[in-house]
């Protein structure tokens, strides 16, 4: 069943690409003509614009005259698990819809090109070293099994393309976890801890792991899998996101 929607997708993929050569793109944000991307020219610099003024440790918005040091007032003094996170923007307007639309594996073929804006909103990103890996925040064998898609790994398959790094399946999630949509930062990190695993013989000692997922709201998720990835030898973990997400009640 999985394999055959695989199978599905990757056609329904390949058609839409055939598609793309035959009518000209419409902007998935304003459904205005596009040209050599999905994305109309306007709305693309939007996109590549819209993270502004941001924390460097949690990637959460700050004002010009916010204390930056040791990190910002939502993560300064708090261990994250990971050592640094670069999102898109904010999770709001245009960046929250493209997140939902990727969240549906008919909408698949937009990963590359959000992964491409991502990758060209912050330059630090093509600077990391040749032998790091790109990892997607995997989903519970259950979920996948289910859904058939992950969009965390659709994103890493475009990040990794782009970045001409290697794409890596290290961690497993070993705990089937329930929707953490409306619980606080307390709830989302006890739910997360220890859910996940590193596989045996991944080589990460050493490495710096660029590790992905859509969305970024406590870190609690990011932070567990970075935990594992360091656990298992890994020297640094950048958390890359297309949205960040605010006014989670610290609970």
């Amino acid at each position: 069943m999985f394999a055959t929607r695989q199978l599905q997708r990757w056609m329904a993929e390949g058609f839409r690409a055939m598609e793309a050569l035959v009518f000209p793109w419409v902007c998935p944000i304003c459904e205005e003509p596009g040209a050599d991307s999905p994305f109309c020219a306007s709305c693309r610099h939007d996109l590549l614009n819209a993270s502004g003024l941001v924390c460097t440790r949690c990637a959460m918005p700050m004002g010009p005259w916010s204390n930056r040091l040791g990190g910002c007032a939502e993560c300064r003094g708090r261990p994250l698990g990971f050592d640094a996170a670069m999102a898109l923007g904010p999770y709001e307007g245009p960046i929250r819809d493209l997140c939902l639309l990727l969240k549906r594996d008919r909408n698949a073929w937009l990963a590359p090109w959000l992964a491409n804006v991502l990758v060209d909103a912050h330059a630090e990103i093509q600077q990391m070293p040749a032998d790091s890996w790109v990892v997607p925040v995997p989903l519970h064998w259950k979920r996948q099994w289910q859904r058939g898609y992950n969009q965390a790994d659709a994103l890493a398959r475009g990040v990794s393309k782009r970045l001409s790094l290697r794409l890596a399946h290290p961690l497993r999630r070993v705990r089937s976890t329930p929707h953490l949509a409306f619980a606080g930062r307390s709830e989302r990190a006890k739910v997360m801890r220890d859910a996940f695993e590193v596989r045996r013989r991944a080589a990460l000692g050493g490495r710096t792991v660029l590790l992905v997922d859509d969305i970024l709201t406590t870190g609690a998720t990011c932070g567990a899998a970075a935990r594992a990835l360091k656990r298992a030898g890994a020297a640094r973990v950048v958390a890359l996101v297309i949205g960040r997400a605010e006014g989670i009640p610290l609970k």
